[in-house]
This record gives C-alpha cells, structure tokens and sequence, in this order.
C-alpha cells in the first residue's frame, strides 16, 4: 500500500494515477474525500498532514508515502513526522520539496521548505527529496489575460527559469516510491531548457497562433497583491526580492529527469501545445 498526499493536485494526481497504471494499491489523504473525486479503487483517509491523527490513520499499513505539502509547509510537515514516528515502519518516503531550499537570498518559501525537509528527514532518515523549480503548469497563471485580453501579465519578472513538466515529476516520485537506490537522495529537478517569462509567452503565442503582448508587474504591486492574500506583508517582500535575485538557482538544469528516467523531460513547447486549450 502507498500513501498519496495531495492526490488532487498538480503532481500528487499524476503520482496517483501512475500508482494505479502500475496496479499498485493506493491509499489517499484528503481533506474532503466527498469533493475530491478519487477513483473507486483508491481508498481515502479523511484529513490533512497537519492533523497527527488522521496522518498517522493513513500512514498505517503502508510501505510508502509521498508527501506533498501546500500552504503553511512548515507545521504541515511537522505535524507528519510525528505521524510516521508514531507508526513506524514507513519503508519509503518521498517528499516534493523545492529548489528554494537551495536558493542563495532567504526567503519565506526556502525557510519553509528547508524546515519541511528537517522534519520529515528526522522522522525518515531514509526519505528521498525531490527539489523542482517551476513548474510548466505555472503558465496557467497567464490563462486568464491570455483569453480575455491577449496578455501576458508576469508576477515574478522575466528572470529564467528550466520549468519542469508535473508528469515528469511524478515519474520521479513513483520511480523512488517503488524502486531501490533513492534512500537519503536529494534530487533538483529542472526541465531540458532555460526560459525566461517573455520566452515562454512567445512559446504560447506561437502554439496558440495569435500574438501575445508581454508585460511584467512591478514590485510592489506584486507585493501587496501576495500580502493581501496572506496577510503577511515580510513574508511577500522576503519572498518576491527571492524572485527578483539575480542569483536566482533556476537559470540552470540538471540531468536528473534523463539519469533516473533513461529519456529526455518533457519541453514548455511539448506541454504547451497539448495544453493550448486551456488558454482559448
């Protein structure tokens, strides 16, 4: 049995649906099972990682888990160390970190993640983490200026990046959750290119075959619009100076994808095109 946290989202649904191709027993944590949609077969656990009960409900009886965090990663992670110490016997544990751990200007999502690995890693020593910087899906956030306005609006400047496709990811996850040899690995995981914002609009404009303006947002417009969600205004200028670093870790990428996986990752252009629906 495997334990899929986040199964609803960008990578934790392909991992759950890679489990399932691959005839493997899957076991969810959801925090509303009703909402979630889950296939029949894949058996649910109501809660999320931050509740030690239902995280140690769901971690027993299973070989390994892949852990996924979204929001406030720090307790989160906490929460489900104590939980694996609780059970115990957690053969394998994956978990999505980020490449801001590795980023050389602290900041709020680095801290956060780098806590998330000291926790998990405590409870686990033997877990994999996995540290991507982009994602392809990250286009997604243009979608909306894309259909109604031909724009291309960046919040986190035109700094570049190696995005890396969610599926090719989730290989990663499933290749460590059921393979030997990942124990105490730390894997960054890019793309097979660097792009900059402008670079990937013009892949979009190209796919899409209409002509896209390209605009950056300033600073502090940025920062208000992340401090009025969370409202937490350091957090937002610690976060977006990170951004705005020329010493930013994404402008690179590794072999990762092809060394574990024997092929090449997946392009922006290849997800763009089979994703340019979305955008119209």
């Amino acid at each position: 049995m495997i334990l899929v946290t986040g199964a609803t989202g960008k990578v934790g649904g392909h991992v759950l649906a890679r489990l399932r191709e691959a005839g493997r027993p899957v076991r969810a944590l959801s925090r509303d099972p009703a909402r979630a949609g889950l296939p029949a077969d894949v058996e649910t656990v109501a809660g999320s990682p931050a509740d030690v009960d239902a995280a140690t409900a769901a971690l027993t009886g299973v070989d390994a888990a892949f852990v996924c965090l979204v929001g406030d990663v720090e307790p989160q992670a906490r929460a489900f160390a104590e939980a694996i110490r609780r059970v115990g016997g957690v053969r394998r544990v994956v978990l999505l970190s980020s490449s801001a751990v590795l980023h050389p200007v602290r900041h709020r999502i680095g801290d956060e993640h780098r806590a998330a690995e000291e926790a998990i890693g405590a409870a686990a020593p033997d877990a994999t983490l996995l540290r991507p910087g982009p994602f392809h899906t990250n286009a997604l956030w243009w979608a909306k200026t894309i259909r109604e306005r031909g724009l291309v609006r960046c919040l986190v400047g035109n700094t570049p990046g190696a995005p890396v496709d969610p599926d090719d990811l989730a290989e990663l996850a499933v290749t460590a959750l059921t393979g030997d040899g990942h124990a105490r690995r730390r894997y960054e995981v890019t793309g097979p290119e660097v792009l900059t914002s402008a670079e990937q609009a013009r892949v979009l404009s190209d796919e899409l075959g209409r002509e896209l303006a390209f605009e950056v947002a300033s600073r502090d417009e940025v920062v208000a619009m992340f401090a009025g969600i969370t409202g937490d205004r350091p957090a937002a200028e610690s976060n977006v100076a990170a951004l705005h670093s020329p010493d930013v870790p994404w402008g690179r990428t590794t072999d990762t994808v092809e060394r574990l996986l024997g092929r090449k990752p997946r392009t922006f252009r290849e997800w763009a095109a089979a994703n340019a629906h979305l955008f119209r």
